[in-house]
């Protein structure tokens, strides 16, 4: 663990470094590559069909890369279209996202995509929540197979589905929950500890997650 707390540390910073629009100049970029390299081969899990348990979690992306460019970052809080995080399920509303939040849970096979979204004013909350089911695969110990099947609003307590509506421009009766057509995508988790994980998506994502301790938002993980 001595080995491992220092590059953490570099991953870390090197993350902090990021330019006010989520991107990276060349060195920062580097950074982050490189520690991520040296962390993989350390990993306290290599496989996730033996340690389904010590995976799940609610987790909060610190870092998340789009593509092969350092310039294919986004910074977690910045400012969308609902139909962007929707998959075109609800309207091209703006809204303002301040946290993703990934919930792993064994039963039922969870593994849901919950992002904390505002009006561009701050008045309203909700969650928009891309449910998700995972399923192992003995040729890839490493890898959650995933099937993304259905997007929600959730309103805050207190919050009927009528007037999150009316905060988010929604029009009346507008469908809080829908199906989505199957998405199978892979995620392999190529490093997990106590409070850090490192994910490679099938689309090329590089993704640092860190491990929360709360009760989690779409299921309940006390």
């Amino acid at each position: 663990m001595s080995e491992i707390a220092p590059i953490k540390a570099e991953l870390l910073a090197a993350i902090a470094a990021a330019r006010p629009d989520g991107s990276y100049d060349d060195a920062d970029f580097d950074r982050i590559h490189a520690a991520i390299t040296a962390l993989i081969p350390l990993t306290p899990t290599p496989s996730c069909h033996a340690a389904q348990d010590f995976v799940q979690s609610p987790w909060r992306s610190l870092y998340s890369q789009f593509g092969p460019r350092h310039t294919a970052g986004k910074p977690t809080r910045h400012q969308t279209t609902m139909n962007l995080q929707s998959f075109n399920k609800f309207p091209a509303v703006d809204i303002f996202v301040s946290d993703i939040d990934q919930e792993i849970r064994v039963a039922d096979a969870h593994y849901n995509n919950v992002v904390s979204i505002a009006t561009l004013d701050g008045a309203h909350r909700a969650e928009m929540i891309v449910w998700g089911r995972y399923k192992l695969t003995p040729d890839a110990p490493q890898r959650y197979v995933v099937d993304f099947y259905a997007v929600e609003l959730r309103p805050p307590a207190g919050v009927s589905d009528e007037e999150v509506r009316s905060h988010f421009g929604l029009p009346a009766g507008h469908p809080l929950k829908s199906e989505l057509k199957p998405m199978k995508l892979h995620s392999d988790v190529v490093y997990c500890d106590d409070d850090m994980r490192i994910n490679f998506g099938s689309m090329g994502g590089v993704y640092v997650l860190r491990r929360l301790a709360t009760p989690g938002k779409s299921v309940s993980f006390q």
